[in-house]
């Protein structure tokens, strides 16, 4: 369940939440890992938690997507710290299957699911088929974001720029051109970053080598994240140790904090 740091690619690394999956098919697992993910977050100082997952890959036992859902709501709502959940579709599926999820999450609007993004194998399967579900997502009362820039072309970023978000998880490699950081800066789209799994999916050669520092200096909204803390093996705290070490300064790591809290979706 924990890529290795010579993980050769995202899809290799995607691969290592096969494990963790299988043991999340009923509602009393999905609960009691919702609330222990809190009351792990909880002694880290975290405060506000945003819990992605795609509940699509928990129904191999027979749970409904609404099931699902409750059941991870039900999870973070015992836990000791304000959380809420981001739908994630999949790339893999159908856009069919996705609008009916975004339909599905919206009804969970200001009851707990505040958001809806798209993950998966950015390489094997584009973003701009899934355009339907952020719009039915949209009209559901749903803030948007999607995973891209983590894998392939720079232009995925572009891609994810098209459907209208709000923030891109990753971005690592669109970020790199200048005149694709230079839009995302402009429509003051918000890049949620995690250096180790960025590393882990060969998105950056080290974590030394990460852009962050430099896109936070050049006036990108930017904030630091784990990505998973089982699959890459790391915690926030750990996250701005490594970008400390990097070379950011304190301030501009409370600047990715004070970004976290301003483009929350709850």
């Amino acid at each position: 369940m924990v890529a290795p740091d010579d993980c050769p690619s995202q899809a290799e690394y995607i691969g290592y939440f096969d494990d963790a999956i299988a043991v999340m098919q009923t509602e009393a697992a999905l609960e009691r890992i919702s609330l222990e993910l809190c009351i792990d977050s909880a002694a880290e100082n975290i405060d506000y938690l945003e819990v992605r997952w795609a509940p699509r890959l928990h129904m191999r036992e027979g749970l409904s997507i609404e099931r699902v859902i409750r059941a991870v709501l039900s999870g973070l709502d015992s836990g000791p710290i304000q959380a809420v959940a981001i739908a994630c579709a999949m790339r893999q599926h159908a856009p069919e299957e996705n609008i009916e999820l975004a339909r599905i999450a919206g009804g969970f609007a200001g009851r707990g699911v505040v958001g809806f993004d798209l993950a998966g194998d950015e390489v094997r399967f584009s973003a701009a088929r899934q355009a339907p579900a952020f719009t039915a997502a949209r009209a559901a009362g749903l803030h948007v974001t999607c995973h891209a820039g983590e894998a392939g072309d720079p232009s995925n970023v572009e891609e994810a720029l098209a459907l209208g978000v709000e923030r891109i998880a990753h971005g690592v490699i669109g970020a790199r051109e200048p005149m694709i950081a230079e839009r995302i800066r402009a429509e003051g789209v918000v890049l949620d970053m995690c250096p180790t799994a960025n590393w882990k999916c060969k998105a950056v050669h080290s974590i030394a080598a990460h852009p962050l520092p430099g896109l936070v200096r050049g006036g990108l909204r930017c904030t630091i994240s784990t990505d998973s803390r089982t699959v890459a093996d790391t915690t926030l705290s750990r996250e701005y140790e490594l970008m400390s070490a990097a070379g950011m300064t304190d301030d501009e790591l409370q600047r990715c904090n004070e970004t976290a809290y301003a483009a929350k979706f709850a």
